[in-house]
């Protein structure tokens, strides 16, 4: 009687425990990285446990991050009707509104509303509608900076293909039946190449497409009668 192939089985590695240890780094803003390291010497614990090319580098990485401009954060809650709702959490709510405006690339709330709750949806069907991964999926999309919502649709897209082409791969780690593994690895080969096709979408859309102007010649050449064509291709970026 046949039976269906089964791979080795694999030894499954323990998920590391979260430390929840958090850090918080006083950057002087718009000042020489002398003044800065000399700031976090007295402020920042652990400061002298870095070599100095250590704290070189620690000055620069936070004085970097320091200039970048913050994403919005939020926190999901439950209304009384049981639907999920997003909430500004901390900081100013209006201020908070409008970044989230800007990395949904509108300029009223109707679109956010609209992209946020497919973002949602999705995040819900993998049993990750919390916080934490809303404001992942948030500082991507303002990373990227959408110029409009166009730009924005498919910036969601790509979140949620990258997601389900990682849950795909880890899926095809922990299957034990080559079966699995197969289905596995073919749904996760088929979200990468979307992926792909994604990120090709977007840099064609910045840059505006491509032009192709073709000027064709024409002559004969005199010495045996021959007809003879020549091909002349410029290529450029959007008409102005």
């Amino acid at each position: 009687m046949a039976g269906t192939a089964k791979a080795p089985a694999r030894k499954r590695a323990a998920k590391p425990a979260a430390t929840g240890k958090t850090y918080t780094v006083p950057v002087l803003k718009d000042r020489p990285v002398e003044e800065v390291k000399a700031h976090l010497a007295e402020r920042f614990a652990g400061w002298s446990d870095m070599t100095a090319s250590e704290q070189d580098e620690f000055a620069q990485l936070a004085m970097e991050q320091q200039r970048q401009r913050q994403p919005v954060k939020t926190r999901v809650a439950k209304s009384e009707d049981g639907n999920t709702t997003i909430e500004i959490a901390g900081g100013p709510e209006a201020l908070g509104l409008l970044k989230l405006q800007q990395a949904f690339g509108a300029t009223t709330m109707e679109p956010v509303n609209a992209r946020g709750a497919e973002l949602l949806n999705y995040l819900k069907s993998v049993g990750r509608n919390d916080a934490d991964r809303y404001n992942a999926a948030l500082a991507f999309l303002g990373s990227m900076e959408p110029r409009d919502q166009a730009e924005a649709l498919l910036l969601v897209q790509m979140y949620c293909t990258h997601d389900a082409a990682m849950r795909a791969i880890s899926q095809l780690g922990n299957a034990e039946w080559i079966p699995h593994m197969q289905t596995f690895g073919n749904l996760a080969a088929k979200l990468m190449r979307v992926s792909q096709g994604q990120m090709e979408t977007l840099a064609k859309m910045r840059r505006g497409g491509v032009q192709e102007v073709r000027h064709t010649h024409y002559y004969v050449d005199n010495r045996g009668g021959q007809a003879v064509f020549t091909d002349n291709v410029t290529t450029g970026g959007r008409n102005p």
